[in-house]
């Protein structure tokens, strides 16, 4: 029984790893399209294919739920099409022990995708994310989209990017007087010195005088703010960006500041239950498999695949989105069609068999 067990999970994976190739290779294709018109002297092609390749790691843990849909159709659809699920149920192998085969690797690559979403995606996608913000810099301009803005003793400071050595790049901050501004300090980088003391660097600072403006540029100047170097790094980065680990500490932050930290909860459990949602996906493949789809063609497989999918990954979004915006707990927007998938698959799992 467990050289079946083996010969089911590996055809499972290997389904699995095609899918993910394909999907891995539309999506740089279709990125590098999409982004090419964004090259020019500063931002070149080799910088674009750099960011293009460091993002799909990223794009790679996303994407685990739908391929180990998309596989399962795909592995248990070749044997059922050879007719090797028939034999295995006719010698007694029950369903249940069949799906279990199907979910072990499905189980594995999960648990490697909760490590690449942890420790490998998010340096690579801030690295990507400061190769194209660098090139707003090369060009001494201040991007003001994409970035972030805080408010911080009582200024308003935009940055624009940072790194994990705690270095920030394109600061611009704006002091306000009695509800009018009076000074705006322009800075290439900013790196900390110790507590709550900055070093600004290439600063420019303009005054607004009632009758006149002046404007002085120095190489380096002080700047002090009571936020956190580390904090300053995770609010510079897109939610998406950062790892489980990132999202808590962000969150505590912004709930301790009675800020709203409903988009960093979101991506959190977004990212938290994906392995949940690739063995409810693995169950109503396998319900397809021993039910409408097990005369289906290959073509058919993957095509009924691809609009699961794609369904799942909507409702996903529509519920985890609306929860945000109905001011409702993310988790359980995230939890509704992930649990709509496992207990349709274990119904009609238990009608088959």
């Amino acid at each position: 029984m467990k050289k079946i067990d083996k010969y089911i999970a590996s055809s499972v994976l290997w389904s699995f790893l095609v899918v993910t190739v394909v999907l891995l290779g539309l999506d740089f294709a279709l990125t590098f399209i999409e982004q090419i018109k964004k090259v020019n002297d500063n931002y070149t092609i080799q910088s674009l294919l750099q960011v293009i390749s460091l993002r799909l790691p990223g794009r790679l843990a996303e994407y685990i739920p739908i391929a180990s849909l998309i596989g399962t159709l795909m592995g248990l659809g070749t044997l059922a099409a050879t007719s090797e699920l028939t034999v295995m149920r006719a010698a007694g192998m029950p369903i249940w022990r069949i799906g279990f085969a199907a979910c072990q690797p499905i189980v594995l690559v999960s648990l490697l995708g909760m490590g690449i979403s942890e420790f490998v995606a998010p340096v690579a996608a801030q690295k990507a994310n400061l190769i194209e913000k660098f090139q707003d810099q090369k060009n001494d301009t201040f991007s003001l989209t994409g970035g972030v803005w805080l408010k911080a003793d009582n200024n308003f400071v935009y940055i624009d990017a940072a790194d994990r050595e705690g270095k920030l790049y394109g600061i611009q901050i704006f002091s306000p007087e009695n509800q009018e501004l009076t000074h705006v300090k322009n800075a290439a980088s900013a790196q900390h010195i110790e507590g709550s003391l900055w070093q600004l660097n290439t600063v420019t600072e303009t005054t607004f005088y009632p009758d006149h403006i002046e404007t002085t540029s120095i190489d380096r100047s002080e700047w002090r703010v009571s936020i956190m170097p580390e904090h300053l790094f995770l609010a510079s980065q897109e939610p998406d960006s950062l790892s489980l680990s990132q999202l808590m500490n962000y969150q505590q932050y912004l709930r301790q500041q009675h800020l709203d930290a409903s988009q960093y909860e979101l991506e959190f459990w977004i990212t938290a239950l994906r392995p949940i949602a690739s063995l409810a996906l693995v169950l109503v493949a396998l319900s397809s498999v021993f039910g409408p789809l097990r005369s289906s063609t290959m073509g058919g497989r993957i095509f009924s695949g691809v609009l699961i999918g794609l369904a799942f990954q909507n409702a996903l979004n529509l519920f985890g989105r609306m929860s945000v915006a109905i001011d409702f707990p993310p988790a359980i927007g995230v939890s509704i069609p992930i649990a709509i998938c496992l207990l349709a698959g274990l119904v009609l799992m238990r009608r088959r068999g």
